[in-house]
């Protein structure tokens, strides 16, 4: 098993139907290539981390930074992994709105407050998410 994760900025005026047809894709492609992960999205800046085999984690990576909807990505982490972490999610994503954004914002900190530390790749991942949550 291989993992990846990763930050970048949204390009200018990212909408949230912007949103909608990346997680649409995200979801079919990944699916098909058995890759499973969580996509978080938030001031601008979306963390990813994506979980499969590796050559297939890769290819999709390219296509990630190749995509015109976000721009300064970073690599930061990657490495082979014993188990997944998100085997249950293709790809898991909220959709915050002004009305439940503090509720969001409240409970990816306290996921990320539980969430298995031991491994690198989880501890990069989650720091990632609350430093996009934190920034303003």
């Amino acid at each position: 098993m291989y993992q990846l994760n990763y930050h970048s900025k949204s390009k200018l005026g990212l909408e949230l139907e912007d949103l909608d047809n990346i997680l649409a894709k995200a979801n079919i492609v990944n699916s098909e290539r058995n890759i499973t992960g969580c996509l978080i999205y938030h001031n601008k800046s979306f963390v990813q981390i994506l979980e499969g085999h590796k050559n297939d984690v890769l290819q999709v990576f390219e296509k990630i930074k190749n995509d015109q909807r976000h721009h300064t990505i970073t690599l930061l982490w990657e490495n082979n992994v014993e188990d997944r972490c998100f085997s249950e999610w293709n790809m898991a994503y909220h959709k915050p709105n002004s009305e439940s954004i503090k509720e969001y914002i409240n409970n990816l900190l306290l996921l990320s407050m539980l969430s298995d530390k031991s491994k690198a790749s989880l501890l990069s991942f989650w720091t990632s998410v609350r430093r996009i949550l934190s920034d303003k």
